[in-house]
Formats: structure tokens, sequence, C-alpha cells
């Protein structure tokens, strides 16, 4: 067929789009110009040949030039099939053979899927390093918001220590106060007690000066006594020389000698006594004089501990100056840490929405696949043949197709399941067993909950990419996995591809053996069409 069209292919390929349109125009309006023009002409006979053959050379140049345009136009809904299932053709080569204007269209068409392609690496790129870089701004704010509270709390600590610490310098600065009032009245009363000291001193000096001025008319007593005991001799030494008259004057001098006698010995006892009390009166005196000086120096020591008290209390009205400022200081110092602690909040909360946006546009370029395109095309092809199958046919009929393991829908490694709008298995022929089943929250080696992403895409553009981990049955090991989903009439239809050529890769550091499953079951809830 397309070798009988081949020769009209070629000659509509050498010309313009819109001249070999009105060269179809023209043959197909020739016949009908030759047998109106040529019927007074020729014979009837030949007349019918030429027309006839105009007729066939008119729909042979129409077949053609309908053929020629659906095939660049079928070239061109295939690769813009493929884009806007999110494939993007960066290494697909133009090969277009129809007309020029056709063949510029699908070079230009190939030109944005290039250009996508080029645009999708380095936003994805630049996506990846933003949601990095978010993800430590974000863990570097948190662990600063952590600190930040943390220095809040020791901050206010402090701050209540140093209250604690200024109330107890105010109360020993009004202690010291006190002491220091009382150390100077001790000071006056051991001043007056050093001036009644020195008071004492004097009269023990006039007591001392009075008893040597006793004591000095006690000798001149005793003299006058030693003297009347002198003559009161003498006297008597007279009266026996005058015999009987002298007698009465005999006993009257031995009376003045018995009283002088006693005079003597009284003198000697009040000089003894006197003696004493002089004696007592010195040490008295030297003991006063002693205590003097010892209040004197109490005076002085007073003075001193008045001295240093009133510096102590100087000291402690001047310390709790200074705590009342570092206390003020460390509250400015509060409030500017729980300010800065508001700022980080805010910042990290900042941190935390650029990384989810940035997730998001992680998300968003990951629709677009740069990778295996040729494999790409192959899967979103025979999911679109499904697709065109279940329109056709009806839900039922294309499910039991789709399970059968032999049908059209199974080639190799490539085949179509079917999920339901409650998301049951529907369709998965490698493993029947698993029809009927629902395990929507079921997630892939890496946590990831595929069925919840299934439905996301499917509920949302109706079509598109979900990459997730699988455990290859042929292998045992964990590799990436693409897979394309596409909701028809209430159901969901998917296919899916490894990421990497060879099926047997690891991603992200998945260990190969984790537990699970063969096969994810992949479920969804569909958007009608």
């Amino acid at each position: 067929m397309r070798a009988f069209f081949a020769p009209a292919h070629w000659v509509l390929g050498h010309l313009n789009f819109v001249v070999a349109l009105v060269l179809g125009c023209v043959l197909t309006q020739a016949p009908a110009v030759a047998a109106l023009a040529l019927r007074d002409v020729l014979p009837l006979e030949k007349l019918y040949v030429l027309v006839g053959v105009l007729s066939l050379l008119a729909m042979y140049a129409l077949v053609a030039l309908r053929t020629f345009v659906s095939t660049d136009i079928a070239h061109i809904v295939r690769i813009t099939d493929r884009l806007a299932s999110g494939e993007l053709l960066g290494d697909v080569r133009a090969t277009a053979t129809g007309t020029h204007d056709a063949g510029r269209l699908y070079a230009s068409v190939l030109k944005i899927s290039t250009t996508l392609t080029d645009i999708v690496r380095q936003v994805r790129s630049s996506a990846d390093a933003v949601e990095a870089g978010s993800s430590i701004l974000a863990e570097g704010n948190a662990q600063l918001t952590d600190r930040t509270q943390e220095q809040a709390a020791s901050l206010e600590e402090t701050s209540t220590g140093m209250e604690e610490l200024a109330a107890s310098a105010r109360r020993n600065a009004e202690n010291c106060q006190r002491a220091s009032t009382l150390a100077g009245q001790s000071r006056q009363v051991a001043a007056q007690a050093s001036e009644r000291m020195e008071q004492v001193a004097d009269t023990m000096r006039q007591i001392d000066a009075s008893a040597r001025r006793v004591g000095e008319i006690l000798d001149a007593v005793k003299a006058i006594a030693l003297q009347t005991n002198i003559l009161a001799l003498n006297a008597a030494v007279e009266a026996a020389r005058a015999g009987e008259q002298g007698r009465g004057f005999a006993v009257v001098a031995g009376e003045v000698r018995s009283l002088a006698h006693r005079s003597a010995d009284a003198v000697k006892e009040i000089q003894a006594l006197i003696g004493e009390s002089i004696a007592n009166v010195e040490a008295g005196r030297k003991l006063v004089d002693v205590a003097g000086e010892t209040m004197t120096r109490v005076v002085a020591s007073v003075a001193e501990v008045t001295e240093v008290l009133g510096a102590i209390a100087l000291a402690s009205r001047e310390q709790s100056t200074g705590v009342q400022e570092i206390n003020h200081a460390i509250a400015q110092a509060d409030t500017v840490t729980q300010q800065n602690a508001a700022l980080v909040e805010e910042a990290a909360a900042t941190a935390e929405s650029f990384r989810h946006e940035a997730r998001q546009l992680v998300e968003a370029v990951g629709r677009f696949k740069t990778d295996r395109n040729d494999d790409r095309g192959r899967v979103i092809a025979l999911v679109k043949e499904a697709v065109e199958h279940v329109r056709r046919h009806g839900v039922q009929q294309a499910c039991a197709d789709l399970n059968n393991p032999r049908g059209p829908f199974v080639r190799g490694e490539d085949y179509v399941f079917a999920l339901s709008a409650n998301g049951t298995q529907l369709a998965f022929a490698p493993d029947p067993s698993i029809v009927g089943k629902n395990n929507i929250d079921e997630k892939d080696p890496g946590g990831k909950a595929v069925g919840r992403e299934i439905l996301k895409v499917a509920n949302g553009a109706g079509f598109g990419w979900v990459d997730y981990l699988f455990r290859n049955p042929a292998t045992g090991r964990i590799a990436p996995k693409s897979v394309y989903v596409e909701a028809v009439k209430g159901i969901i239809l998917g296919c899916g591809i490894y990421m990497e050529k060879d099926g047997v890769g690891e991603k992200d550091g998945v260990p190969a053996q984790i537990p699970g499953r063969a096969r994810p079951r992949l479920i969804a809830r569909p958007r009608t069409s």
C-alpha cells in the first residue's frame, strides 16, 4: 500500500502544503472540466475513457494526499501524546517524510521537546539542590530554635538569680548601714567611757595625793607623840626628884605617857592602813590608766570598724547598683533573645515552607521523564491501546482481555493492569490471584504508598507517571521502577518499566533483602472520562 502511493508521496514531499492542496483540488475538478470542455470535440466513448482516467487520477491523488497528511499527523500526534504524558523526547531525531510544512512542524515539536528536556533537567537539578539546601536550612533553623530556647531559658534563670543577688546585695547594704550606725553609736559610748575613765584616773590621783598628805600628817602626829612621851619621861623624872610633892604630877605624867604610847600605836596602825590605801590607790590608778589606754584603743578600733563598715556599705550599694544594671541588661538580652527566638521560629517555618514548595517542585518536575524514552514510548502506546480497547469494548470485556496472559496486552515484561474506582485490583495478568483485592495503603520497600500516589495522579491530571521501588521477581533485588497510569471509564490502567535497563539497580541505599511481596499491588481511585 505504501509502495503504491510512494511516487505521489515523493512528489508531495517536494511541494509546499498549500500547493499540494491546490493541486489536489485541481485534480478533483479535472474530470468535470474535461467533460465540459471536450464534449463537442471527442467522441463519447473516448470522452468517457478520459473522464474515467482523470477521475481515477483524482482519486489516487486525494487518497495519496490523505495518507500523506495523515502519516505526518499521526507522527506528530504520537509525539504530542508522549509529551502530554510527561515523556520528554530529548534524543529523538526528526524522521518526517511529508510536506515541507509538516516536516517543519514535526521538527518544531521535537525542538520544543528538546528544549523542555534541557529545562526540566536543569530545573530538576536546581530543585533537588534547593530541596537539599532547604532541608539543611530547616534542620539548622530547628537546631537554632532549640538552642535559642535553651539560651532564653538560661537567661531567664540567670535573670532570676541576678534578682535574688540584687535583693541580697540590697539587704547587705542595709545591714552594713545599720552596723555602721551601731558602730558609730558604740564609738560615742566608747569615747564617753574613755572620758569617764580619765575622770576616774584623775580622782584616783587626787585620792593618792590626799592619802600621801594624810601620811605626812600622821608622821607629824607620830613625832608629836614621841616628843610627848619624852616630855612625859622628863616629867616623871622631875616628879621623882620632887618627892611627895611631885607625886600627883607623876601620876599625870604617867597618864600623859600612856596617852602618848596609845597615840603612837594608833599612828602606827593608821600609817599601816594609809600605806595599804596608797598601795591600793596606786594599783587602781595604774589599772585605770591601763583601762584608759584600752578604751582609747577601743575607740580607735571602733572608728576603724565604722570606716570599714562604711566602705562595705558603699561597696554594697555600688554592688547593688551594678547588679541592678546587670539585671536590666540581662532583661534586655532576654527580651532580644525572645525576639530572636520568634524570628528563628518564623525563619524555621519559612524554611519548612520553602522545603515543602521545593518538594512540590521536585514532584511537579518529576512528572516529566527524560530517561529511557523508547521504553516509555512503548509503555505509553500500550496503555493507550488498552484505553481505546476499554472505550470500544467496555470495562468488563477489557478486564477479561487484560487478565489473559496470552492476550494482546501482555508483551514480554510489559503488561497492563487495571484498578477499580474503590482501589480493587481488576486485572493483573502475571498473578491473577490478587484480582479482587484492595491494598491501597500497601507501601513499597522504601516506605512509599504507591497506591496513594497513583490515586493522586489519577484524580489530578488523569494520567502521568509514578516512581517507586520494586522487588524484581527474577533477581529478588530492589530496583527503581516507573509506572504510567491513565484513567478511563471509572477505572485506572497502567504499565510500568524499570528505570535502569538491567532492572537490578538499587536506589537510595535501600537494601536488597527488605521483607515484602514480590509485586506491590498498585491501586488507586480513577478519574472518570
